[in-house]
């Protein structure tokens, strides 16, 4: 198993920590795109919360990550 280190990064003018296994510069490119995309989404719905930001993001990760599940799986 690969060994985990902590990360500090920044979410919507937030500090948060957390632990992981990749490398320093694969979590700072992580938090860029979160931030890139919760910016991008805020300006097109600048009503919704931060928390429903941070959900909707969720949702289109996990959406992304089982289409590219699929992919995989025809290709195989």
């Amino acid at each position: 198993m690969a060994e985990k280190t902590r990360f500090k990064g920044e979410i919507l003018g937030k500090e948060i920590t957390i632990t992981a296994a990749e490398s320093q510069a694969h979590m700072k490119a992580v938090f860029e795109l979160a931030n890139q995309q919760l910016d991008q989404m805020k300006q097109l719905a600048p009503k919704l919360s931060d928390d429903q930001l941070l959900t909707l993001l969720a949702i289109n990760a996990l959406s992304d990550q089982l289409k590219m599940q699929a992919e995989k799986d025809r290709a195989e």
